[in-house]
């Protein structure tokens, strides 16, 4: 049986993964992970926590192929109040992806 301990520390959390049937073959199997979530910057120690949390209990979070997929994005607080640069970087960015957009169009409508 696959167990998951997760403990607080103080800069962050330390995740236990216990199998007492690792590939079926009788074989214990334990590993410790400690997620230091004092640098972390854009989020980046929290997603790939939360990433691999699901990857270990098998949750269905879709796949590249999938229409729908689960991901984890950093995005401006509600109340949060951008400076000029940070709406001009987010609106080149949106321009980006508008600009993905429309080739994918393109495309379709070429075929």
């Amino acid at each position: 049986m696959l167990r998951i301990i997760l403990e607080q520390a103080d800069n962050g959390v330390i995740k236990t993964v216990l199998d007492d049937n690792i590939n079926g073959a009788g074989e214990e199997y334990e590993s410790k992970i400690v997620y230091d979530f004092d640098n972390n910057s854009n989020f980046s120690v929290t997603k790939k926590f939360l990433y691999e949390l699901t990857e270990d209990l098998d949750v269905d979070t879709g796949n590249k192929f999938d229409k729908d997929t689960l991901t984890m994005e950093v995005n401006w607080g509600s109340s949060f109040q951008p400076s000029l640069d940070d709406i001009k970087n987010k609106i080149k960015s949106h321009e980006i992806e508008i600009a993905y957009l429309k080739e994918m169009l393109k495309n379709i409508k070429e075929n």
